[in-house]
Order: C-alpha cells, then structure tokens, then sequence
C-alpha cells in the first residue's frame, strides 16, 4: 500500500509482543525480526519441532472462518494474520521473519495500531533491492451482481485506495456505514489502524461451543447487545466497523505478494471474500502485471 520508497523495506531491529489469541485463546509470544531483500513475509512455529516455515501468500490459505489462517503442506497453520499484515502493508514492510510461540498471532486491542506503533518504534530501513508493486490492468470482481448483493472488487488505478460499504441489514436496529480509503501510511495509521474487531454479544456463546473466539473480551471487541455497544469506553469511531473491515481488506490482500496498485470496492466483504478475489486474480495473468519500482 505504503509505495513511496522505490526499494524493499524491512524493519531496523526486532521487536516483540505477547497476547492471547483470538480464537484459541492461548497466550502467545511474537518476534518480529529484519529479513533480507527478497525474503518477503514469512511466519515461523518456533513453538514446534524443526520450527517449520509458512509463507505469508494467497497460496498458503487453508480457512478462512472467521479469520484468515495460513498453513503449509505438513498441516501447520497460523491463524488471524489480517491485523499485523495490515501494518507490515500501510508501513511498506516487503520483508520480516515472524516468530510465533502459538498458533495465534497475539490479538493486542483488536486492532492494528500496536503493530504500527511497534514498527514505527523500531524504525524502517530502505534496502538495495528494487520493490515490485503488483498492478491490475481490468476490473475483476466476486459475489454478486445486484447492487445490494456481497461482493469484492479490484479495479486499475495509479495507487491503491479503498471504498466499502457495510450493512448491519437492520439487525439489533443496527444500520449501513460507508467508509472511503485513500490510501497512505498516515491517514492508515489515523483513521484505519485503531479500528478493532466488533461481534453481537447473543453469537459469542455460539462461536464458544465451537472452540471459537475464546479470547475475545471487552479488552479487544467492540461486542454490540440490543443495538448497543457493551464497552465502557464505548466506540473509537462512530463507523468503526466499516473501517475495520478496510483494515481486513488491506491485511488480507497483502497476500498478493506485493503492494497493489488499484482500487478495492467492497459491499459487506469478508475474509472468504479476499481470498477468492486473489484466486481469481493470479487464475487470469491477462488482468495483473508485476511493475518494478525505479528510484
């Protein structure tokens, strides 16, 4: 997203968090280390035998329920990544070895702000290597066609921006919120990042008992009961949830590989969503083209 520099970026030093992950609920602990050019995003089990590797692409998508979950082909997975790739993209982060002790990536505040911060603090270092940006030459769509139907867009555009729009469809007297993304670290870091993770409070019992969402609390899920949000703080943003919902599209879609150069339109989208639309994608080579960076 971040296409400034015109060379591969990756973090000046290490940094690491602890958390609980979402869905498991299991404590985690994440290292976040400098890789070299070319290395491009890479999470590592260093929690298993032979720390086996997974590599942060649209290929490696094995569930994408709730979250968007990576696996290899030995059946290890890594599950609810769209927040931290969602930072690693607005930051221009092309290379990272992320190490996990878990299956989760730690949760944090249900945001993407702590790993902004995180990033931000340990600072970004400009590498030798050109950066290749991915851009879409023809409108490629999923879902439906009708104006009120679920789908997911990519169009051509000179930079990426993001327009989405997302309907409660009056559930809880709940209503429709439009959010428009122009693109850049800045204004992602501002108006995106602090975005958190929302549900209705009568569906939590539901996800529990299939050993869903057993880590989610009030500390990081804005939970809505009878049309009103449970947190005492109450919301960071009166349409918080059509900007997390950005804040997923742009971790999700970073599973292209590469920065990309369009817009994305969305009505209603979900992780399920993304993944098929970059299936799409790379199934038709006569929609997209690699384009390097020059300085």
């Amino acid at each position: 997203m971040n296409h400034k520099s015109p060379f591969q970026q990756t973090i000046r030093h290490a940094f690491q968090c602890q958390g609980v992950g979402l869905h498991s609920g299991q404590p985690s602990d994440m290292t976040v280390e400098p890789a070299s050019p070319g290395h491009g995003i890479i999470f590592e089990r260093s929690d298993l035998a032979g720390t086996p590797k997974i590599q942060a692409t649209s290929s490696c998508v094995v569930d994408t329920f709730m979250c968007t979950r990576l696996g290899n082909p030995q059946g290890v997975t890594v599950a609810t990544i769209e927040h931290l790739m969602a930072a690693l993209a607005a930051c221009g982060i092309d290379n990272a070895l992320i190490k996990l002790q878990g299956p989760e990536i730690p949760f944090m505040d249900g945001s993407s702000l702590p790993f902004i911060e995180m990033i931000e603090s340990t600072g970004i270092v400009q590498q030798s290597t050109p950066r290749r940006i991915l851009c879409v030459l023809k409108d490629i769509r999923v879902g439906g066609e009708g104006a009120e139907d679920r789908f997911v867009q990519l169009s051509p555009a000179d930079r990426f921006s993001a327009r989405i729009t997302f309907d409660f469809g009056g559930r809880q007297g709940m209503g429709r919120y439009a959010y428009h993304f122009t693109g850049g670290r800045e204004a992602f870091k501002h108006d995106i990042a602090p975005a958190r993770s929302f549900g209705f409070y009568e569906d939590a019992q539901k996800l529990y008992d299939k050993g869903l969402s057993l880590g989610a609390s009030l500390d990081n899920t804005v939970v809505i009961d009878q049309g009103k949000v449970m947190n005492p703080s109450g919301v960071r943003f009166e349409d918080e949830y059509v900007r997390h919902k950005i804040l997923d599209a742009i971790g999700d879609l970073y599973l292209a590989g590469a920065p990309l150069q369009a817009v994305y339109t969305a009505h209603n989208p979900g992780h399920e969503g993304h993944h098929k639309l970059l299936k799409a994608l790379f199934a038709d080579p006569s929609v997209w083209r690699y384009e390097e960076q020059t300085p």
